[in-house]
């Protein structure tokens, strides 16, 4: 009996080794793509629920786009998933990507809460050097890859290319619909003119692309800020932010031409959650993430521009009661 004692308590050690402790919890967190910010940064966030004591556990995969994120939130196959401001907002009003939700799917939607939201990443449109493409209007006629099927990039690409007269539904523009990865090999293959990536500066696909072909950035005008807002539903969330060509140069080396800034845009990418989650895991979530950014930060250079004090800008989901009480604790949110 004393034996199988024993051995019954060196099975309970080992597999406790191997699986962690009984009571670890998994979340499963959804990211955009496996090579941008929002991947980076679930990584650098798992890493530090590993290392707190292992009983929260963050397990980062392919979410695809936002629109599928949150359809997996609401039939519970993710916890934690990306969504912009804007497109929130479309979910709960049925509006932009989300027209045809079913009306069970849109009233999960609208329980949803945010922990916070991150101002890092943008859309970035990318062509090869030799393809003498430098503005959005030398598109006209060219295979530009937009995005995965369904997703926000594709959506808001068209938007843009319609106020430079290039419609893509009328083959103005020959848009492909693939995923990241694959659409920067075909560039790099020369089987397409330009290819829209979204994350930071720099973007980890962009980058590897670079290696083999030189690229170029090809930016929207400034002077279309205006208009483009007013062209997309809840584009008051929109914003152009601008690169400086000394940060690209410094990203990139001179695998990337730096003659001039470099344009994006972007709005505020809520991290987003079922209101279900209990208040002491938002609370912990939050807390491991933001008390501990510097080393979140120094994990990528992609994520050099997270800070608190605008974590809570401009979002427009409610914000979740485990996450407002850390909020209040460092005195950037106003208790109730």
């Amino acid at each position: 009996m004393r034996l199988r004692f024993r051995t019954t308590i060196w099975v309970a050690v080992l597999l406790t080794l191997v699986i962690g402790p009984a009571s670890a919890k998994e979340l499963v967190i959804g990211t955009i793509g496996l090579t941008g910010d929002t991947y980076q940064m679930a990584i650098a966030w798992s890493n530090l629920m590993l290392k707190k004591d292992g009983h929260l556990r963050l397990t980062p995969v392919d979410g695809g786009g936002t629109n599928k994120m949150m359809r997996s939130i609401a039939a519970g196959r993710m916890d934690i998933g990306f969504i912009g401001a804007p497109h929130y907002r479309d979910a709960v009003d049925k509006t932009g990507g989300f027209k045809e939700e079913p009306d069970d799917m849109v009233a999960k939607y609208k329980t949803m809460n945010t922990l916070f939201a991150i101002q890092t990443g943008g859309a970035q449109y990318v062509a090869r050097v030799d393809s003498q493409i430098t503005a959005i209007s030398d598109f006209k006629n060219k295979k530009v890859a937009i995005g995965a099927p369904g997703g926000n990039m594709g959506r808001v690409s068209t938007v843009l290319f319609k106020l430079y007269g290039l419609d893509a539904e009328k083959g103005d523009i020959k848009a492909q619909y693939l995923e990241y990865g694959a659409a920067l090999e075909a560039l790099g293959n020369n089987q397409l003119d330009a290819v829209a990536v979204w994350g930071g500066v720099p973007q980890p696909g962009v980058y590897n692309a670079s290696r083999a072909n030189r690229l170029r950035f090809v930016s929207p005008d400034a002077a279309k800020l205006p208009e483009f807002q007013k062209a997309l539903t809840n584009g008051q969330f929109y914003v152009f932010r601008e690169v400086a060509p000394a940060e690209i140069k410094t990203a990139y080396g001179d695998a990337v031409e730096a003659n001039t800034p470099m344009r994006l845009w972007t709005f505020p990418m809520m991290v987003i959650v079922a209101s279900e989650m209990p208040k002491e895991i938002a609370y912990t979530l939050v807390k491991e993430f933001w008390d501990h950014i510097a080393e979140i930060k120094a994990s990528s250079n992609t994520l050099s521009l997270l800070d608190a004090k605008i974590a809570l800008d401009n979002i427009s989901a409610e914000l979740h009661p485990g996450a407002a009480a850390y909020f209040q604790e460092k005195g950037l949110l106003k208790a109730k």
